[in-house]
C-alpha cells in the first residue's frame, strides 16, 4: 500500500501549539493518559476512555479489537489523522494488510509482541515510503481488556514527519 500524505495536511512548528510546559510528544502524552484511567488496575477498559478529555490525541489514535481476532487483529476505531495516511478504509480490516512502507503498517507491527508480554510498547524509527521519501515516526500500542484480566485490544496512535533529503 502506498502512503498518503493529504495535501490538506498543513506543516507547522509543534511548538507553537502545545501549550507551555505541556508534552509534545503524541506517545508520552498517551501513556500518561493510559495510565490514569488505568489507576490500580492491569489493564484499563475502553469503556474508560473519552475522546472528549484526549481531542489532542484523538484523531491519531485507533483501535484494535483482538476477542475473536486473536491470531490477526481488526482496526474497530480510528481517528481522522492517522485514517488520512489510508489508501482504503482502515476500519475492518487486519493488521496483516499494512505493510511497512506507510505510517499504519509500522504502527501496528509490535501488535503481537503487546499481546504476548501485556505491556505497553511505544516504538520510534524510520521507514522508506514506496516513492523513496524517508519518513520519521513515534508509535504507542497500549493494552486494554474489558474484564481487567484479558486483552481484549490494544489502543494505539501514530503520528510522522517527512525527512525532506537535499
Amino acid at each position: 500500500m502506498t502512503e498518503k500524505i493529504p495535501e490538506s495536511v498543513e506543516r507547522a512548528e509543534v511548538g507553537e501549539e502545545m501549550p507551555q510546559g505541556m508534552e509534545r510528544r503524541l506517545v508520552l502524552r498517551l501513556l500518561t493518559y493510559w495510565r490514569g484511567i488505568c489507576g490500580e488496575r492491569d489493564y484499563p477498559s475502553f469503556s474508560d476512555v473519552d475522546p472528549n478529555s484526549m481531542q489532542d490525541m484523538w484523531e491519531s489514535c485507533f483501535v484494535l479489537e483482538v476477542i475473536g481476532h486473536e491470531a490477526d487483529p481488526v482496526f474497530r476505531a480510528a481517528g481522522d489523522a492517522i485514517s488520512s495516511f489510508a489508501p482504503v478504509p482502515l476500519i475492518g480490516s487486519s493488521i496483516s494488510e499494512w505493510s511497512p512502507d506507510n505510517l499504519i503498517g509500522v504502527a501496528v507491527s509490535h501488535t503481537r509482541d503487546v499481546l504476548r508480554k501485556g505491556v505497553p510498547m511505544s516504538h520510534g524509527d524510520e521507514f522508506i515510503k514506496i516513492d523513496g521519501t524517508k519518513v520519521l515516526y513515534r508509535s504507542i500500542l497500549l493494552p486494554m481488556s474489558d474484564d481487567g484480566e484479558t486483552i481484549s485490544g490494544v489502543l494505539g496512535a501514530a503520528n510522522c514527519r517527512e525527512v525532506l533529503e537535499e
